[in-house]
């Protein structure tokens, strides 16, 4: 991949992530309320609203973060309790999950494969849908020096699959889409996104997600085989 100069990454689960991870604390809260679903069928059912969502965002024609706070939610309990009335149900899962003690961690391979990709001379990206803090989480897991540039969708205003922020992150490191590629773990955000915005992508489907594809897509399940593709 001679023209590629810069990597993007998302951060949540990419390349860092929490103990328990965050999908699992939002399962295990909602199973504490009464719904009940595993782990693994509840990160199937966020990937598939993930992917709507994108859909959405592609009819629309763009996507803001309010937006993105107005739609996700309503697809995702659309698709686990369709039908239902979830108002309530909402507001006890939040209260739950408030509860649910963390840590943050790097992923397993991360610093290896960053420190991998700098000595190569690749310039590095963050792009995240975040909560304002993504260089704090960055520093927190102890990966803050690797990055170029770090892109918070709270601070910008812009926010994955909007192909605006990733032409935002081309823009400030002086490159065009031909010369970066995106690493992440949602397929809608992160892969489609991505894609849309004219981007080579690797999927990072750590979660071992089946039904999903597409003829750009290179597919891994863990950092550590990026180093094969970015040889």
């Amino acid at each position: 991949m001679e023209s590629i100069k810069a990597i993007f990454f998302d951060l949540g689960d990419t390349l860092a992530s929490t103990d328990p991870p965050y999908l699992h604390r939002i399962a295990q809260a909602m199973r504490e309320v009464g719904l009940e679903i595993s782990n693994k069928d509840f990160e199937l059912e966020y990937t598939k609203a993930d992917f709507k969502l994108f859909l959405k965002h592609k009819e629309r024609g763009g996507l803001t973060p309010g937006e993105y706070q107005q739609w996700f939610l309503p697809i995702l309990y659309e698709s686990l309790m369709p039908g239902q009335e979830v108002g309530e149900f909402r507001q006890n899962v939040r209260s739950a999950i408030s509860k649910i003690e963390f840590s943050r961690v790097a992923l397993p391979g991360a610093v290896e494969l960053l420190e991998h990709l700098k000595d190569k001379g690749y310039k590095l990206a963050v792009i995240s849908n975040n909560d304002g803090n993504t260089e704090e989480k960055c520093d927190e897991v102890c990966i803050r020096e690797y990055f170029d540039l770090i892109l918070d969708s709270t601070n910008l205003d812009m926010i994955k699959p909007d192909s605006r922020i990733f032409e935002h992150a081309l823009n400030e490191l002086g490159l065009n889409s031909r010369e970066a590629i995106h690493v992440g773990d949602m397929y809608g955000a992160d892969v489609m996104g991505g894609i849309n915005a004219g981007l080579d992508v690797i999927w990072l489907n750590h979660r071992k997600i089946k039904g999903l594809s597409h003829p750009l897509i290179k597919e891994v399940s863990g950092l550590a085989e990026i180093k094969d593709i970015l040889k």
